[in-house]
């Protein structure tokens, strides 16, 4: 059995956190093409959906062995009630409780999207725009306190510079995207008058 101040518990938080943040990242991307209705001829906007449910899925996965393993590790303290309550934590009360905030609004949404079917879609996507807010405060969270971020660990800096900048652009792209469906959508009435 592992022992709760074990170094493995360690080890496992770190790299749950690596991969639950560049799984969130996945995911928020594919959610912004998704909304921003990307297909290609070869890869359709279904293809799109079911690839970001797998990848929320897996990050969920990662997120919760990450929560797991922070709590059962007994090198830190963090309360199992820091989980879900920020500014719990008497460990680096700040850094602990991004994470925590992160984490409910990531449950909000997975709560609402267990629920979708019962609630008005409106509400479920207003609910789901969560992750805009959680994806960013979740990576403030790993830079604040990622051991490896700290350290400046080339490999860290480099992850989380890819997660910024590829979640950014996404960003931008469903802007842009949004601008042009709005602008199509005043052209296309005026033309049709015109041509009555």
């Amino acid at each position: 059995m592992i022992a709760a101040a074990s170094p493995l518990l360690w080890y496992v938080t770190r790299a749950t956190a690596t991969v639950g943040l560049v799984l969130l990242t996945g995911t928020s991307i594919l959610g912004i093409l998704t909304l921003s209705r990307f297909g290609f001829t070869y890869w359709p906007r279904w293809a799109t959906q079911a690839v970001h449910r797998a990848t929320a899925i897996m990050a969920l996965v990662f997120i919760f062995l990450h929560v797991g393993s922070t709590v059962f590790d007994t090198y830190v303290t963090v309360p199992l009630a820091a989980a879900v309550v920020p500014g719990v934590s008497p460990y680096r009360g700040l850094e602990v409780s991004l994470g925590t905030f992160a984490f409910d609004l990531i449950l909000i949404v997975l709560v609402s999207s267990l629920v979708r079917s019962y609630i008005p879609i409106d509400l479920w996507r207003r609910l789901h725009y969560l992750t805009y807010v959680a994806a960013p405060v979740a990576f403030l969270h790993v830079l604040l306190l990622s051991t490896d971020a700290r350290k400046g660990s080339h490999w860290m800096l480099a992850v989380l510079g890819v997660c910024a900048l590829s979640a950014v652009l996404a960003f931008m792209v469903r802007i842009a995207r949004a601008r042009s469906l709005r602008q199509r959508a005043v052209v296309l009435p005026t033309r049709t008058r015109r041509l009555k």
